[in-house]
Order: C-alpha cells, then structure tokens, then sequence
C-alpha cells in the first residue's frame, strides 16, 4: 500500500468514522440507551475499530492486505448499509397503535412464582446441558492441542454449546427483580466465573465471558451507573483481557517477541473484522450466491443424525463459505464473514439495501419491546420482558459480527427456547394452584 493510497483510504475512514459516530452520539445524548445506539456502536466497533490496528500491521510489519479498492469498497458500503438501515429505522412505517400493557394483555401477566419458575428452568437447561457436554468431554482446555480441534469429530454434542448461553438470562431476571447496584455487582461476578468456567469445559469458547462483561456494562449505562469514560476504560481492560485469553488459547508465548503483532491482529480480528468483507469484495467475481439457504442450513446442527442420517457433515452457512471457498481454509475453525459479508455471499451488492430494511425492522422491534418494558407496572412482567431484551443482546453481536444467517438461526433459537421456559413456569404455577385448590376442598 503506498502513501497515496493510504491518505485515500484514511479520508473515506475518517468520513465514515464521522458520519456514523456522529449519528450515534445524537442518538445517545436524545435517549441514553436503546438497541438502537447499540447497534450502532457494535457497528461502529466491527468495521471501524479495526482499521488502526490494519494500519499499524501494514506499515510496522509489511502485512500483506486486501487491494485498495476493496479496502475503500468496505468502508463505503458499511457507511451506506448505516445511512440506509438509520433512515429506515427513523421513519414509521406502522402507525402507532398505543402502548403494550400487561393488564390488556393477561397472558403475559407474571406472578412471583412464575418468575422464580422462569429463572429455574433457564438454569436447568443452561446447567444440564454444560452438565451432559462436560461428562462427554471432559474439560476440553486440558485435551486439545488447538482451538480448531473443538471443531473436531472427537468432540461431542457440540450442538449442546448453544444452551449453556441460557445461564445468562436467568441471572438477569434475578437481577431485574430487584435491580441494586449489589445484584448488578453480583450479576458481573455470578455470570463472568460460569463464563470462565464454560471457557475451561468447551476449550476456549470466551463469548460467554465476554457477554457477561458487556451485559454488566449496558446494565450501568441505563441506571446511569457507568458514564461514557467508565466504558472507554472498561472497552480498553476487556480488549487486554480478551487478549490474554486468545494467547491462551492459541498457545502463543506472552514474552514471544512478536507479542505485540499477535495482540494487533487478535484484537482485529476478535473486534473488528472488517477485513473479511474486502476478501469477499476481491473474490466478488467468484461468489456463487447462496441465497437464502444459509439460514435453513445453520438449524442443520440441531437435528441429530439419528433423525437425519443423510445430514450433511459439512453446513455451508456464510461463515463456512466464505472460510472453505474464499479463504480456502479446512482447519475446522470458520472466520466471520460479518453482517455485510454475509449479505454479499447471500446475494451480492443488491441485497445491501434490502438487508438494511430488515435490520433496521427487527431493532425497531426490539426497542418497541424494551420499551413497553419500561412503563410496565407489573414488576414480574417487567423482569422477564427486560431479561428476554438483553439477553438478546448476544443475537445482536452475532447479526454485525458473524451475520445474517447466524443471527435468525440463534434469534429464533433463543425466542423459542425462553418462550417455552415461560411457557413451562405458567403451566407449572397453574398446576401448583390447580393442586393447591383440590387439597383445600379435600381438607373441608
């Protein structure tokens, strides 16, 4: 890359950069916290953040990157999908039809009991399934030689991942409950050592870590608990611990003299992919387009070969492709392709505003959501309402960094999952009632 280029690409950056950082900061300043402004700034983290750490490995350490033109494509597409997908979201499509209220509502009305019996089938399902996966495995960090070998067929019931998750939102719901700055402190503390212990069972795994640690984050922001340089400072220690992990796991030595280029490309690549969409724009010509099939094939894991013993070993999801047919990499391990990489893989240039339209639908639906949480009077409906938003929070990290199809595989997962631990916990409390009231009328 020489100077020239590189001053071009550095005024399309600082562009962008300005243009999508200053939509967010309006948005901040008007509402302090909403799905919106955290997409924004999980967007502005996934294809801005890591241009300085590009820049660096470019002129410090002569790393061979992706042709000007992509890199240049990348940011102006990110910045057209923001102008777009912002206009959307800003405009009402639907009139309003009134607030959300748990008495118009009644099904939705939640006792104490059903609460309690919401969080206990969450832990159930999060706890019994660490449960089974470590008796099959064993503590995984001890036994692999390689972060890729989890992906292996030694490894089992590598499906049973997606449920440990579900540990979270049980402990937000206590929280919501009462929600202290000591059960806020006490969610970090509860959620970070299950993390750090599911990191140790499946061998690596740190999105449960870093979760927990972003959740406890947006928590402060909406009491007003955390300020803006409280989460500069906070963003700057979990980018160093997320590092030590990532040297952990890849076996790097931490006094190894390119320790510093390790720290630059891990912090890349784990924050800010946004390289992986110029790769996609430089093979452009060479994509064979998925269309929709990349979310049919990402539910392929759930079904067990039991039931379909033609499954396909290999899920072609964007992930995939763009690792095995652009990357040509066969380690075991997929690299993230991103939301928009997705969005090209899946259909090319032309799906980018059509993409925009649906994501901006989908967070206006979360935040119509979390704010009928808000002026929810019932305490119990509110836990759970508010539980189910942030715990969606992940889904959200999936849909920017990992994409499209990622994110409505684990969005409808994650719906279908909480929704029948609810379900389960009003059947049982009527059931509890039901048994109740018979014995009562035995007894007189």
């Amino acid at each position: 890359m020489t100077l020239v280029e590189f001053s071009l690409l550095l005024i399309i950056y600082l562009l962008s950069v300005g243009f999508v950082g200053g939509m967010t900061i309006i948005a901040y300043r008007r509402d302090k916290f909403n799905f919106h402004i955290l997409f924004s700034l999980l967007f502005l983290l996934t294809f801005y953040f890591g241009f300085p750490f590009t820049s660096i490995l470019v002129f410090n350490y002569q790393v061979q990157v992706e042709s000007i033109s992509s890199l240049c494509f990348t940011l102006l597409s990110a910045t057209a999908f923001y102008g777009l997908y912002s206009l959307i979201y800003h405009v009402r499509l639907i009139p309003q039809t009134g607030n959300f209220s748990s008495k118009s509502h009644q099904w939705l009305s939640f006792t104490k009991i059903e609460a309690y019996l919401t969080i206990t089938f969450l832990l159930l399902i999060a706890l019994g399934t660490l449960g089974v996966f470590y008796v099959q495995n064993g503590l995984l960090l001890f036994k692999l030689s390689g972060y890729s070998d989890i992906f292996s067929n030694d490894v089992s019931g590598v499906a049973l991942k997606r449920f440990f998750y579900f540990f979270i939102p049980a402990v937000l719901i206590f929280y919501f409950l009462k929600p202290t700055q000591i059960r806020w402190l006490a969610f970090l503390a509860i959620c970070s050592c299950f993390g750090f212990f599911t990191y140790v069972v499946v061998g690596g795994t740190r999105a449960n870590i870093l979760i927990a640690f972003a959740l406890f984050l947006f928590i402060g922001i909406t009491r007003q608990w955390v300020k803006l340089w409280m989460l500069g400072l906070a963003g700057s220690f979990g980018i160093v611990g997320m590092f030590l992990l990532a040297i952990r796991r890849y076996g790097i030595e931490f006094n190894d003299p390119e320790a510093f280029y390790h720290f630059l490309y891990l912090t890349r690549d784990t924050f800010s992919p946004w390289q992986s969409v110029a790769n996609i724009f430089d093979h452009y010509d060479a994509i064979d387009y998925q269309g929709l099939m990349p979310i049919l094939r990402d539910f392929y894991v759930f079904i067990p070969s039991s039931i379909w013993p033609e499954r396909p070993d290999a899920i072609v999801n964007t992930a995939n492709y763009f690792t095995w047919e652009i990357l040509n990499v066969f380690s075991g391990l997929a690299y993230s392709p991103t939301m928009l990489g997705s969005i090209l893989i899946m259909g090319g240039v032309g799906l980018i505003p059509v993409g925009a339209f649906f994501v901006a639908l989908i967070i206006k639906w979360f935040d119509g959501l979390y704010k009928a949480s808000l002026v929810e009077s019932n305490i119990y409906t509110q836990a759970i309402l508010k539980a189910f938003c942030f715990g969606a929070i992940f889904n959200m990290i999936v849909l920017v960094r990992e994409g499209l199809d990622a994110f409505f595989s684990r969005l409808i997962f994650f719906v279908l999952i909480y929704c029948l631990c609810v379900i389960l916990a009003k059947v049982t409390y009527l059931i509890l009632v039901s048994g109740r009231y018979v014995y009562t009328k035995i007894k007189q």
